[in-house]
């Protein structure tokens, strides 16, 4: 029989609050939560929500552990992550979930009302044929909630993402930024360094990787899945950095994301290539824009060692955000 092939490629939601919920991380805490299903890294046991156990559950995933800081909640996920703040939500899944399907709970939670942004991506993906829904019938479900509109960026029939965005209006945008590296077809030495050894702690595989290398500083939960599969999140006061491993020879995929702010980024993609050396790779920088701030571009490398650019796009929102979204492909 052969294997259903795993959905690397992820769907993502973010929602920022018109004013903070203090009671979005805390209410009704229960105890830890694990997961048979692979091995963990230390540093896990921060208390489980049941609030979120629901969201998570109704996207078809299910909560493997969390850790926490002082201002945010970071959860592993069977399929990605979740991350949690008083004034915002961030769930990214892959798969075949549907993400869609937790958007009514997150709703529900922190009321519609108190909605100032709200963010619903996803990325082209490998084996759509296995996937409930497109990302025009999830456009269409997210219209019951608001009035927003459907951006693609990237060629069709490349690597792209679909954006559904809504705003309050009147809403400050604060200095936010988000980077995701999405990357395909990883050399053939970083899938086997992804699989699982017997005997071999987490930790080892991370440090023989280069993973360990990215923001050390930060306290660290992750997971390794059986018989294939890595998650990682990685958390300090608000920031966070996450990465998704799917090591399988016939449609490898990681992702890597991180909200922490940056002169510059280039140093970071650099590394963080290094390390998967994919074939292909898109980078997408999500953030507000105003007069004092500095461009996305120059955020960015202006070129790649062993890459060309072959699609670059810039798109601002009507409300203070802007993406800018570039494709590289390894230079014969």
């Amino acid at each position: 029989m052969t294997a259903v092939p795993f959905e690397g490629p992820e769907k993502k939601l973010e929602v920022i609050l018109k004013r903070p919920l203090p009671g979005l991380r805390s209410a009704g805490r229960s105890s830890p939560g694990r997961s048979a299903a692979g091995d963990s890294s230390p540093g896990q046991g921060a208390p489980i929500d049941p609030c979120w156990v629901e969201v998570v559950e109704a996207a078809g995933a299910r909560i493997v552990s969390c850790t926490s800081t002082e201002e945010m909640d970071a959860y592993l996920l069977s399929e990605s992550s979740l991350f949690v703040w008083d004034d915002r939500v961030l769930m990214i899944t892959c798969g075949t979930t549907s993400l869609i399907d937790a958007v009514p709970h997150v709703i529900e939670t922190v009321s519609k009302e108190n909605v100032a942004f709200f963010f619903y991506e996803r990325k082209n993906l490998m084996y759509p044929e296995l996937q409930r829904s497109d990302f025009e019938m999830d456009a269409q479900d997210l219209t019951a909630f608001f009035e927003g509109k459907s951006y693609r960026l990237g060629p069709a029939n490349r690597d792209h993402i679909h954006i559904f965005y809504h705003s309050t209006p009147n809403r400050p945008v604060e200095n936010d930024i988000t980077l995701e590296i999405l990357m395909h077809d990883l050399h053939p030495e970083v899938r086997a360094a992804f699989v699982p050894r017997p005997e071999e702690p987490i930790d080892q595989m991370e440090a023989r990787t280069g993973v360990d290398d990215l923001y050390p500083d930060m306290v660290k939960d992750a997971f390794r899945f059986q018989p294939y599969g890595y998650s990682l999140n990685k958390v300090r006061g608000e920031s966070y950095m996450t990465i998704h491993v799917t090591p399988e020879p016939h449609g490898s995929y990681a992702s890597f994301e991180t909200n922490v702010t940056e002169r510059n980024y280039t140093e970071t993609i650099e590394r963080v290539i290094s390390i998967f050396r994919p074939n292909r790779f898109s980078l997408a920088m999500t953030g507000s824009q105003d007069e004092n701030q500095t461009p996305q571009e120059n955020l960015l490398p202006q070129r790649m060692r062993g890459f060309q650019v072959t699609e670059s796009s810039f798109y601002e929102f009507d409300s203070g955000y802007a993406v800018t979204f570039r494709n590289y492909s390894a230079s014969e």
